[in-house]
């Protein structure tokens, strides 16, 4: 006895058109988020010259820093970062002193508690350069990066930071 298929038609027949735009949107979706990781790698580390003497005697005017900007959110306490001046919007090197949660004392002001998102920034010259203490607690939005190494010029090259 011989069967007879019946041709599927309609689309209450057809699963494979659901399967096929399922697994394509998978690999759209996939391919989208590999294309992010690459256009973060692709931005790679990239140079900053130090042009003013906030962060002196750590770095002088001159040096050149390697900068990693890929943290997505604030290093631990004492590292050197590069961040958009909240005021300005110019590119700065600045230390973390303060992380997310910690607590801040402000000169003769009352301790404040830094947000979820958020960190203190200080100047490692003494009386020189700006920062949280003008500005207040600084936004990871504005953090470009973490500084990596010091390069240049040859005096300072791999110099502890």
């Amino acid at each position: 006895m011989t069967r007879i298929r019946r041709p599927v038609t309609g689309s209450a027949g057809q699963p494979w058109r659901l399967r096929l735009f399922l697994l394509a949107s998978a690999i759209l979706a996939i391919a989208w988020d590999a294309g992010a990781l690459a256009r973060r790698a692709r931005q790679g580390p990239w140079r900053v010259a130090v042009a003013g003497d906030s962060m002196a005697p750590a770095l002088r005017p001159g040096d050149w820093l390697l900068v990693d900007p890929t943290p997505a959110r604030w290093p631990r306490r004492g590292t050197l970062v590069v961040v958009r001046e909240p005021e300005t919007d110019l590119v700065v090197v600045k230390r973390v002193a303060g992380r997310p949660g910690d607590r801040v004392a402000q000169g003769g002001a009352p301790s404040m508690l830094l947000g979820p998102t958020e960190a203190w920034l200080a100047s490692d010259a003494p009386g020189a350069g700006i920062d949280s203490r003008r500005y207040g607690p600084v936004d990871a939005e504005r953090l470009l990066g973490r500084v990596a190494w010091r390069y240049g010029p040859r005096r300072s090259f791999g110099r502890p930071l």
